[in-house]
């Protein structure tokens, strides 16, 4: 890329303040050109994380990981607390009802009734599981892939930002356990919507700027670390900065 004033070529867009003028450059302008082209600066440091943010594969497969793991821990638990020898038998009962349905609604309504609890871990599970993310910005599966959630231009996400996303990210577990607490059908309705919503909302990271619902609400998306790293260098020019001194030295 060619800076239009000084005519330099430079191998990144993080060379550049605008889209068509080099920081170095840029920091010379008169004070109202810089004014003037102060919005223009802030869009165009935005776009130029596009390049660094993770693609769908990479978070997909952190995904994947945390819910392995949640899975897992869920699964260990219900064994340790008989919930899934209890289940065994619940579905059994319905076979062994066929087409009574009174039957199966006094089975149903016992099973329900007695492992409120149980059904209750998964979401209470997730909950706690993902404060990493509120916290830090980092879950179990985006740490061992390598990833951190940023805010959309490189900058370290905000506690505020981090909070709105992880609430968001959450919502439908919330929906989910009040629809348990008070057995409301118009609460689970609404949940199976929203989650349906959150979920492909997740397939928004196919695009362009490689953000899901969540990332849009709290304006984050997600980086890998070496990158974040790298790209927040570019924007303090530090990067810059060395070049310029091996080129002096030379």
């Amino acid at each position: 890329m060619r800076c239009e004033k000084c005519q330099n070529d430079y191998p990144s867009t993080f060379y550049f303040a605008t889209p068509l003028i080099c920081k170095a450059c840029f920091e010379k302008l008169p004070e109202e050109e810089k004014l003037r082209l102060s919005n223009l600066q802030k869009h165009f440091t935005t776009e130029q994380t596009l390049e660094f943010r993770a693609r769908f594969g990479k978070r997909f497969l952190a995904s994947l990981v945390d819910f392995l793991l949640i899975s897992v821990i869920v699964l260990v638990i219900y064994k340790l607390d008989g919930f899934l020898s209890a289940y065994g038998d619940f579905l059994q009962g319905i076979k062994n009802a066929g087409t009574d349905a009174e039957t199966i609604k006094l089975l149903q309504n016992e099973f329900f009734g007695s492992n409120l609890i149980n059904l209750a871990i998964p979401s209470v599970l997730t909950f706690f599981y993902f404060l990493s993310e509120a916290i830090a910005g980092v879950s179990l599966g985006k740490y061992i892939l390598g990833l951190k959630i940023a805010s959309t231009d490189g900058e370290n996400a905000s506690s505020r930002q981090l909070w709105i996303r992880y609430i968001v990210k959450n919502s439908s577990g919330v929906l989910n356990l009040l629809g348990i607490i008070t057995s409301l059908s118009i609460i689970n309705t609404i949940n199976s919507i929203w989650a349906f919503v959150l979920f492909f909302g997740f397939f928004l990271i196919l695009g362009r700027n490689r953000q899901n619902i969540q990332d849009i609400i709290a304006k984050t998306t997600v980086f890998k670390v070496d990158d974040l790293e790298e790209l927040q260098n570019l924007k303090e020019g530090k990067i810059f900065d060395a070049e310029v001194n091996d080129d002096e030295k030379q």
